[in-house]
């Protein structure tokens, strides 16, 4: 983020959307004060395009992981990151007007070794609105060659479940 600029970060994030795209108060907080957590927040507009009749809509809206970083089969070495991980995203959305939602990916959590982390994706929705948050919590940063397939089957799951779309139908 700190490398791209803001602006640069924002239009990245309307770039993953095929739909005309909107982005509205855009802010990154605390960018520049490394003891403090990193806060994204915007608001968002789409129209779908003429006569869609469904529409697939990545929560995600660009964040998340897409790939595995863990690719190898097996590790002899210890994974070192550079620090414990907290990611919180959160979407708070409207259902676009003259759609319904048609199908929504069932919530989930995942604990990584008991207590040494979890992944949380919870999508909740009353028909007009939908909140959604996934959650990435590892207590360490460091793991040894033989945490290294939980660790990997963790990122696997993750990605998949990031991966996956709200269809909207048309009414």
């Amino acid at each position: 983020m700190s490398k791209k600029g803001e602006k640069e970060y924002f239009k990245s994030i309307r770039a993953t959307s095929s739909s005309e795209f909107e982005i509205f108060n855009p802010s990154i907080d605390s960018l520049k004060i490394p003891e403090e957590p990193v806060k994204v927040s915007y608001q968002f507009g789409f129209k779908p395009t003429a006569g869609e009749k469904l529409i697939y809509f990545w929560p995600m809206l660009g964040e998340g992981y897409k790939t595995n970083p863990f690719k190898s089969a097996e590790r002899k070495y210890p994974v070192e990151m550079p620090y414990a991980t907290d990611e919180v995203y959160i979407l708070n959305m409207e259902v676009p007007n003259g759609y319904t939602i048609d199908e929504l990916p069932k919530s989930a959590k995942v604990l990584f070794n008991d207590t040494e982390g979890f992944f949380e994706y919870v999508v909740e929705s009353d028909g007009q609105n939908i909140q959604f948050r996934s959650r990435i919590k590892l207590n360490k940063a460091n793991f040894q060659p033989a945490d290294y397939g939980t660790l990997r089957d963790f990122y696997a799951l993750i990605v998949k479940k990031q991966s996956e779309q709200i269809v909207f139908k048309k009414k």
